[in-house]
């Protein structure tokens, strides 16, 4: 049962706000709770917002792109973002290669404030109740509050006529929420603005930092270096 939740979550996201800091701070880009060689990837909420009415899943993907890009700190990782959202051609869970069938039980995927948003794609696209946190962190790695999110999507990542992106009453989701409101539950004008969910599309690797001993050689290399040098004056 399809259940109109769009007359409710307006008015209880407004009042949240009213009594919501959103929280300054800067994006994590590497989980601090994996060791090295683990690989993962990131996810967040974007803070900007549009219309749902392109059926063409390229241009949310790239609206995406463009708001992680204008924050320096994933700006700087040099990786690519596609948008959690399913048009008539396209659906979700192969937009953002999350497909359990092609891409495999996956790898986990973390909010930017160092918080493990899912642990793979089984968890990901399971049904109700989803095995997750909400996704309710920006791309700056801070906490707005509620927000509603465009997604064209049902809960397995896949399109449903006909509420996919583009075609008229699109799917919305509910940022706070960790069942299936996250992503499925309210279909209100394609000309309406909100915001999107969006998933790294590259696989991160965590690098190991120098050890000491790493440290001490690379010490006594300039120390070496800088002997050579004054030998030669």
């Amino acid at each position: 049962m399809r259940t109109r939740l769009h007359s409710l979550w307006v008015p209880l996201a407004a009042a949240c706000f009213l009594f919501t800091t959103t929280a300054s701070a800067a994006p994590i880009t590497v989980p601090t709770g994996l060791n090295p060689g683990e690989q993962y990837r990131l996810a967040f909420v974007t803070s900007t917002t549009r219309d749902a009415t392109s059926s063409n899943i390229a241009d949310y993907n790239a609206f995406v792109t463009a708001t992680a890009n204008a924050v320096p700190e994933l700006a700087e990782l040099g990786i690519t973002w596609k948008a959690i959202g399913s048009t008539s051609a396209v659906d979700a869970q192969d937009n953002t290669h999350t497909n359990v069938v092609l891409d495999g039980v996956g790898i986990p995927i973390y909010l930017l404030n160092d918080t493990l948003f899912v642990s793979n794609n089984d968890d990901l696209w399971a049904p109700s109740p989803v095995n997750h946190s909400s996704l309710g962190v920006t791309e700056n790695g801070s906490s707005p509050g509620p927000l509603l999110v465009w997604t064209g999507t049902n809960t397995y990542g896949t399109t449903e006529p006909p509420y996919q992106l583009g075609e008229g009453n699109p799917a919305l989701g509910y940022s706070p929420s960790t069942s299936a409101g996250w992503i499925w539950g309210n279909y209100p004008s394609e000309e309406e603005e909100h915001h999107f969910y969006a998933v790294s599309d590259t696989t991160m690797t965590v690098i190991p930092e120098p050890g000491t001993a790493t440290l001490l050689v690379l010490g006594l290399v300039g120390l070496a270096a800088a002997g050579r040098r004054r030998s030669l004056r």
